[in-house]
């Protein structure tokens, strides 16, 4: 199983945020991470779950599809 693994900068343009936004987010735990020898990184397919996930309680929450994707709550990271 191939599972490509982001770091900031990576993750950054993937999701089109800025790096500084997704510290916020894993100093927030609102989004899963792991760390190597002490750095930040991020799995792709937990990202894209966690992105399926945020969406799916989106709907749940605003059946409109207004959802806002980094308030849909707390992930465990």
């Amino acid at each position: 199983m191939n599972d490509d693994v982001f770091d900031y900068r990576g993750l950054s343009a993937y999701l089109k945020l800025s790096p500084n936004t997704l510290r916020h987010k894993v100093a927030d735990g609102k989004i899963p991470f792991f760390k190597i020898d002490g750095a930040v990184r991020f799995s792709k397919r937990r990202i894209d779950e966690w992105i399926e996930k945020l969406q799916r309680e989106g709907k749940k929450k605003n059946p409109e599809n207004k959802s806002d994707l980094f308030s849909a709550g707390e992930v465990e990271a």
